[in-house]
């Protein structure tokens, strides 16, 4: 037995007489081992470890600055023109049912109102379409604010 016990002293002593030097290393191997449990979410739920990658996610989400961001979509006003101002009501028995933003239609000037109104359909829906009917929507002063548009099935 005393010689196992003699070959372990052999052993460790390179070790113990490097200390200085084996401190730092244990020191960056422990840093590692929290860096791969953090990034692989290797801890339990509940725990204090756990906890805090909560924590940490949270604050980069409500604490980043948007302008560190910069993927927001640029819109011009040629692209908004064309697109927003159409509300798609619904299906009922007569057809589907639209609603367009006066403004929308008028931005289509040299078209009539019905022309402009299926203009703007056919590019919404990306097939051609049949209207069955088309309503100005006036408000008090008798200014067209809209247009209800039922299509045919």
């Amino acid at each position: 037995m005393p010689e196992s016990t003699s070959f372990r002293e052999q052993a460790l002593s390179p070790a113990v007489t490097s200390a200085g030097v084996a401190a730092p290393r244990r020191a960056w191997a422990k840093v590692k081992v929290i860096a791969v449990r953090s990034v692989f979410w290797s801890y339990e739920r509940g725990s204090w470890q756990y906890d805090i990658i909560c924590l940490v996610i949270l604050a980069f989400i409500f604490l980043t600055p948007a302008s560190w961001f910069h993927d927001r979509p640029t819109l011009g006003l040629t692209t908004l023109r064309h697109t927003q101002g159409v509300i798609e009501v619904g299906r009922a028995a007569d057809g589907w049912h639209y609603l367009l933003d006066a403004r929308l239609v008028a931005s289509f000037a040299p078209l009539k109102p019905e022309d402009a109104i299926r203009t703007i359909l056919e590019r919404r829906l990306h097939r051609p379409i049949e209207l069955k009917s088309l309503t100005p929507l006036r408000d008090s002063n008798r200014v067209v604010l809209g247009y209800t548009v039922v299509l045919r099935r």
